[in-house]
């Protein structure tokens, strides 16, 4: 298992290490020396580049040429060698530099070739209209998707394999509300290079049971439970380890796992993924016995299932209990052993009497098959006339609903207990969360909904936005109110400032942390969230935990 820091510094640092060893420091003001020749450049290969820096380095690994990349034909001087100094500060007659890309993210992009371009010639001018750009070509590498280019030719950065896991991107479906679920940070900056894409869940039937677009920065996942009222299973089980997936912009399927790994599913806990992992270990039967055995399993995983043999019922060698296909195992047809059969009848009396006890056997077959046939007719025409009974009262039952739905829509009074409450918001129409629970806010907690995201107003956070009509929230408060009513607020929205209360600023702060409870976020004095790993020594840090609370920490 690769750690993530490594995986990392690979992505971003691949262009460094493949363009000949040229790195940000080598992109300087080239030196005047007197002599030079100009590079005209009209292509759109360059245009996912456009702001960035094209530069040209010698075999000293000066820079002899530099320029910012525009949207349309720009030109580039190259600066030939001066003979009146002993260093050799530019190019000599028909020497081909070495061009590479700055972008403005720090990274270096090696140019493999420049089209019309053979060497330098003082006073020359050339125009290339085509570049060919350095790179991992294969899409079954990581580097492949986080070089952030298409590359033409491959310079053998191609290092990390990458894996499916049997996740198509079909799979990425609409999640099933089942009512109970966990959150999860992602706070990794690998994900983020995949913003747009989409990051799934699924568990062991291929269900998808977590979706979510990925963002820039820090952003959260919920993953649901299975509904234990239902038959099937349509969620995670207690304990149970999703497959994680990242299905990108292009439409490729990477999976990963969690590192440190992660703890399977539990119901309202909320762990954040600060690495992940794309060098997996394959996992499935290992023995080539079975009609499951995966030649690229790395660990058996106890999955061997099925014998294999002739599935075929064409053939004498057919075997019912055979779950495959055994290369070989079938051997002679019904039609072959047939026509032995019928050519053996031709010699001998007793091989007609065989073949009149098949006809017989047939013919009881036969009837037998009829009998069953009219039986099946009997059963589609009651069925036939079952449903027209169900669905005159499925119609009755409907009118009844609309009924019961118009008795219903009167304002509904809510008695919220201390604690922990599941409400539904029962008005019309969408309104701004701040605003509709301003009347009770001094005892609330925390907000949260079917998402899993919260209203958290002693640290003036709303992630919720609007509460939506017929949804139902997750509120704690710190006492009970009886009678509560959604209000109209005609509109009004009540926008927040992220701050900290004195009461948070006030609590005693652990100079040694050592717990590893679920971390919403980590903000400042100011209100401020922080990446841990940013965070000055000796700073004081607010923590704020998914269950509502509160630690005041010394980093």
């Amino acid at each position: 298992m690769k750690h993530y820091f490594k995986i990392l510094c690979a992505c971003l640092f691949t262009g460094s290490t493949f363009a000949q060893n040229i790195d940000v420091n080598q992109f300087t003001t080239p030196t005047n020396t007197g002599a030079n020749m100009t590079l005209g450049i009209n292509t759109d290969d360059l245009d996912d580049f456009i702001g960035a820096t094209i530069g040209a380095f010698n075999s000293e690994g000066n820079c002899v040429g530099s320029e910012i990349i525009q949207d349309e034909f720009f030109s580039m001087a190259i600066w030939g060698n001066d003979t009146g100094t002993p260093e050799l500060d530019g190019l000599l007659d028909n020497d081909v530099p070495v061009f590479a890309i700055l972008t403005e993210n720090g990274l270096v992009v090696s140019i493999a070739e420049i089209a019309n371009y053979s060497g330098y010639v003082t006073n020359a001018l050339v125009v290339s209209t085509e570049f060919s750009l350095a790179g991992c070509t294969s899409s079954e590498y990581l580097e492949f998707h986080t070089q952030g280019y298409t590359a033409d030719v491959d310079n053998g950065s191609c290092e990390s394999p990458t894996y499916s896991l049997d996740i198509t991107s079909s799979m990425f479906t609409t999640v099933n509300n089942t009512g109970s679920n966990m959150n999860i940070g992602m706070n990794t900056p690998i994900i983020n290079l995949f913003e747009g894409g989409f990051i799934g869940a699924f568990n062991s039937a291929g269900i998808c049971v977590g979706l979510e677009t990925i963002q820039d920065g820090f952003f959260t996942m919920a993953l649901w439970g299975d509904d234990t009222s239902t038959d099937e299973i349509d969620g995670l089980l207690e304990n149970e380890m999703p497959t994680f997936a990242i299905l990108t912009t292009s439409d490729y399927v990477l999976a990963f796992e969690s590192v440190p790994e992660f703890g399977g599913y539990l119901t309202n806990s909320f762990p954040t993924f600060t690495e992940i992992n794309f060098d997996l270990t394959i996992y499935g039967c290992m023995d080539a016995s079975y009609c499951n055995f995966n030649p690229d399993a790395e660990e058996d995983d106890g999955s061997c299932d099925g014998l294999p043999g002739c599935i075929d019922d064409h053939f004498v060698e057919f075997d019912s209990n055979a779950s495959c296909q055994l290369e070989g195992a079938c051997i002679q047809t019904w039609e072959a052993l047939s026509n032995e059969l019928s050519e053996n009848l031709n010699n001998s009396e007793q091989e007609m009497y065989n073949l009149t006890d098949v006809y017989m056997a047939l013919d009881s077959t036969f009837i037998a098959l009829n009998n069953l046939y009219e039986i099946l007719t009997d059963n589609y025409t009651s069925l036939s006339n079952n449903y027209d009974a169900m669905e005159s009262e499925y119609l009755s039952e409907i009118n009844n609903l609309q009924d019961s739905i118009a008795n219903y829509s009167s304002p509904i009074a809510i008695d919220i207990v201390e604690g922990w409450n599941i409400i539904g918001f029962t008005l019309d129409e969408p309104q701004d969360a701040v605003a509709t629970f301003d009347g009770i806010v001094e005892y609330i907690l925390i907000v949260k909904n079917n998402n899993a995201d919260v209203y958290w107003p002693d640290f003036g956070f709303n992630g919720i936005g609007d509460l939506i009509p017929g949804q139902g929230y997750q509120i704690k408060v710190t006492q009970a109110i009886d009678g509560f009513m959604y209000p109209d607020t005609n509109g009004q929205r009540i926008e927040l400032s992220p701050t900290v209360p004195q009461w948070a600023i006030d609590m005693p702060a652990e100079s040694h942390p050592n717990d590893t409870r679920t971390i919403v976020k980590i903000i400042n004095l100011l209100g401020q969230e922080i990446n841990l790993v940013d965070a000055t020594k000796g700073s004081t840090l607010i923590h704020l935990y998914s269950d509502g609370t509160v630690e005041k920490k010394i980093h």
